[in-house]
């Protein structure tokens, strides 16, 4: 039987095309043509300066840490409803995650909380949307300039998600996107970054790159070799893995409208069922991409309905993946602040998948399963 979710990994004849064409160019390392091009399509596709594609989207938190020379001391403001890993590279840079509270009715980052526990030692703040709906990333971004605070905006549930009509990873001095084949751009494995400022996009490229030389200033061409300037690892995206990103980038569109479409169909018939579960209400001015789609309900409601769906075959993501605040896995328990509404938000919601996989009879199905609690 199959196994309802949030991953559909629709690769078609363009795909495969795109593929062979990579396969072909005379390199298909992280140096090959595609990711020149892969890294254009994503530049012109966000209207961003510049656009770096990476291993994966924790490598690209990763880089920050180094672009920002985050370590020992320095703290990193972050919700607790984000995913383990959007915190790990806070982690391994050894700065300390400060985790920052939530509204209890969505993943919009209290402003209270972050003035309350901001102090000298933060350095940035990492954004972290959820299932493709966007948050108030905008007046974050406000207050964070206001103290000398930088922004990562990790978008990898929000491709092409919008709000006030710009793309969201557009707001914040960078952003970073996973395309794991749960996203909907995907290369199986990898990511991408965005940048603003030209000296950070060249020194990301030296991180990415072990280093290497990537400034073309007089002062840097009488160098001894091309590497060992600067500090970097090996961070690169193989050209295979960025010639999939192209034609998967110029299908997002097609993606989010069909989403969006069966998104439409299910909640109507779920908020018809009068039975007090609503979807997660939008930001004002935004549209999402539909990751999932994501719904309120008691936190005993929301236990019941998952169980039925999971018997049923179709697994929520709350439930596939234990959420819980990131502060109550024993890896980040020392770090633990208070953050009641995020706590609240996490008992509270459940997804369904709307991909361009599903059809409407899907959804109808979706609809049935949870109608049939009315009747226990």
């Amino acid at each position: 039987m199959n196994l309802y979710q949030n991953c559909f990994i629709n690769i078609d004849d363009t795909d495969i095309s795109f593929l062979e064409e990579a396969a072909r160019d005379k390199s298909i390392s992280g140096k090959g043509p595609s990711v020149e091009r892969y890294e254009m399509a994503l530049q012109q596709f966000f209207d961003s300066p510049y656009a770096i594609c990476c291993s994966n989207g924790t490598a690209g938190i990763h880089m920050i840490m180094m672009l920002e020379n985050i370590r020992e001391g320095d703290e990193v403001l972050i919700p607790p409803t984000a995913p383990i890993m959007s915190v790990l590279p806070v982690i391994a840079s050894g700065a300390t995650p400060v985790f920052i509270d939530t509204c209890s009715k969505g993943f919009h980052l209290s402003l209270e909380d972050i003035d309350r526990k901001r102090s000298p030692r933060t350095k940035l703040l990492i954004n972290v949307p959820m299932w493709g709906y966007a948050n108030n990333i905008i007046e974050v971004s406000e207050y964070c300039n206001l103290h000398g605070i930088k922004v990562l905006e990790d978008n990898s549930h929000c491709h092409g998600t919008l709000l006030e009509g710009r793309l969201m990873g557009t707001t914040g001095d960078y952003a970073v996107f996973s395309t794991h084949e749960r996203k909907l751009v995907t290369t199986g494995e990898g990511g991408f970054l965005l940048v603003k400022d030209r000296n950070d996009y060249e020194k990301l490229l030296e991180i990415r790159s072990f280093g290497e030389v990537a400034k073309t200033g007089e002062q840097f061409r009488n160098i001894k070799g091309a590497y060992g300037y600067y500090f970097g690892m090996n961070f690169k995206l193989s050209a295979i893995n960025a010639a999939l990103g192209i034609s998967q980038l110029a299908k997002l569109k097609h993606k989010i409208s069909k989403r969006t479409d069966n998104t439409k169909h299910l909640v109507g018939g779920i908020h018809a069922l009068d039975m007090n579960i609503r979807e997660l209400a939008a930001r004002p001015g935004s549209v999402s991409n539909y990751y999932s789609v994501v719904f309120l309900a008691s936190p005993e409601m929301k236990r019941k309905i998952e169980l039925r769906l999971l018997g049923n075959n179709i697994i929520s993501d709350p439930l596939r993946y234990r959420y819980c605040p990131l502060y109550e896995m024993p890896l980040f328990e020392k770090y633990a602040r208070p953050c009641p509404q995020a706590e609240v938000l996490i008992r509270s919601v459940f997804t369904l998948p709307v991909h361009e996989g599903l059809s409407e009879k899907d959804m109808d199905h979706f609809i049935a399963i949870i109608q049939s609690l009315k009747h226990d």
